[in-house]
């Protein structure tokens, strides 16, 4: 029973650390949240489901297609609405992001009406038995394909020219200018691979939970507080945090019960804000740190 939840958990996890990656990304660029950020993963997964309607035969171009088109929207966004006000107070940025988000679930469900939809780009429904736990083939699919994709992004932004740049912004954002690197350019490239891992997320997510216009709140929350508890701006740290929040969750409802599921996320969330507000993966990095110097003493 409990490996069950694990695995479960494990399979959610991945979707929060891959949402929660595009909130970790742009706050270590910008110092800014954009808390429309998870309504793009509602419209990623409608998306989604529009080119699998189409090709119904092909669906896995459905990943190609609907992310390219919510990171593009990304880049728009930023582009439009939130660079001007980058310069500003970081309040205004967030009272702009929200009133966006309440604006994209007004047109997803114009568009798209009030019923959830499901859907799923996977054409196998079979499922196997690992330690005698049954797992559904897409899910493993799922969790497969998210590690993968966040390999690939750490990878990207190790060994690539543009991600050391983006690195460099993180970093210092006016040593970067100085360096001769485009900020503005920059900024944007972190938007467009955010939009497409929001893309990506709308789509895997759909086998799992309805898609909704208001999905993009419920679990934008949960991938913030996963960016939070990995340390908000560390990639490897919101990876893990992912990851960590889904089993936390998953053995809390079956240990507690499935009413306080979110109830325990976010008081964790508190908890970890009062006593470790850089996040758990800073406490490991800092022991590390603290090692190091004692060995060269």
């Amino acid at each position: 029973m409990i490996f069950g939840q694990i695995i479960s958990g494990l399979i959610m996890g991945s979707i929060y650390s891959l949402l929660g990656l595009g909130f970790t990304m742009i706050f270590a660029c910008t110092k800014r949240i954009n808390f429309a950020h998870g309504d793009l993963m509602a419209l990623g997964g409608f998306i989604g489901g529009f080119f699998i309607r189409i090709l119904s035969s092909f669906s896995y171009f459905s990943l190609i297609f609907g992310p390219i088109i919510i990171g593009f929207s990304s880049v728009v966004i930023e582009r439009l609405f939130l660079r001007r006000l980058q310069e500003d107070q970081a309040l205004k940025i967030v009272i702009a992001t929200i009133g966006l988000s309440v604006s994209m679930k007004s047109i997803m469900q114009t568009i798209w009406g009030p019923n959830p939809i499901v859907y799923s780009i996977f054409l196998s429904q079979s499922s196997f038995y690992l330690f005698g736990v049954k797992i559904a083939t897409q899910n493993l699919l799922i969790f497969l394909l998210s590690i993968t994709l966040m390999i690939i992004l750490q990878c990207f932004f190790i060994y690539s020219k543009t991600g050391c740049a983006l690195r460099a912004l993180s970093q210092d954002r006016y040593a970067a200018r100085l360096m001769g690197i485009k900020i503005g350019h920059s900024i944007s490239i972190v938007y467009f691979i955010s939009g497409v891992l929001a893309g990506i997320a709308g789509i895997l997510v759909a086998p799992i939970f309805f898609i909704s216009s208001s999905m993009g709140t419920f679990l934008g929350l949960k991938s913030f507080i996963a960016a939070i508890i990995g340390g908000l701006g560390s990639i490897p740290g919101t990876i893990m945090g992912g990851l960590f929040l889904g089993v936390v969750e998953n053995l809390s409802t079956g240990f507690i019960s499935s009413n306080y599921k979110s109830g325990i996320s976010l008081l964790f969330l508190i908890l970890l804000l009062l006593f470790s507000p850089e996040g758990l993966f800073s406490i490991y990095k800092k022991r590390i740190l603290n090692k190091r110097k004692i060995v060269k003493k």
